[in-house]
């Protein structure tokens, strides 16, 4: 009988000091890459620029000081250039023709991580994560003339040019992640972190800011 209630007991008291918990962030990423486009005709190249905002949420369920949590992060760069090249054609049927160059990187990113908790005191407690990555890469680079109609600027097309390419890559990396939260009421937490992500693409390192409901 003492053996089945001190199980009882320890089962009530793990329900109790776990709980799931759901988190929102946003943020910066500064990443390396190596997607790039040279268009050798024109002697430009592009490079989508290597810092952006992001964005993402999560959710996890904690353990005592433990905890698993599952991530999702959208981050996106670009580059471009654009050349005017002057008036074309004949009267009435004259164009402003303007030359772009564009390049566009987006990340799709998936994190599962196990977590350690470590209460400083009742309100404030640090958070590190340690684990796996799943990163969901797009390039898409292009070039293209754009013709303004002279004497009616609501008169436009466009004409697609060679030079550009479409690149999709699907990897597993690694992810180390460092932050604080504050419970600015109860259940309810703001925070920031910083984490570092590697794979075979691109390194990153992110800094973010969060707010989390623990149930």
């Amino acid at each position: 009988m003492k053996k089945y209630l001190f199980l009882l007991m320890a089962a009530t008291s793990t329900a109790t000091i776990a709980a799931p918990y759901v988190g929102l962030e946003y943020g910066l990423t500064n990443m390396s890459h190596d997607y790039s486009t040279t268009f050798s005709n024109d002697n430009v190249s592009l490079t989508p620029d290597d810092s952006s905002s992001a964005f993402g949420g999560f959710v996890g369920y904690r353990f005592n000081e433990f905890g698993l949590e599952l991530g999702y992060k959208k981050f996106e760069s670009d580059d471009s250039r654009s050349e005017y090249k002057g008036v074309v054609g004949t009267a009435p049927n004259q164009e402003h023709h303007e030359r772009e160059w564009d390049a566009d990187l987006d990340a799709s990113q998936f994190t599962f991580k196990p977590v350690y908790f470590y209460n400083f005191n009742e309100k404030l407690q640090l958070k590190t994560g340690l684990g796996l990555t799943y990163t969901q890469y797009k390039y898409n680079s292009s070039s293209q003339d754009e013709f303004e109609n002279v004497l009616n600027d609501d008169i436009e097309r466009t004409v697609g040019r060679s030079g550009g390419e479409s690149q999709k890559d699907d990897v597993w990396g690694g992810i180390a992640s460092v932050g604080i939260e504050y419970m600015v009421i109860p259940n309810l937490a703001l925070g920031a972190s910083a984490s570092y992500q590697v794979d075979s693409i691109a390194n990153s390192t992110s800094f973010m800011l969060s707010s989390a409901y623990y149930f």
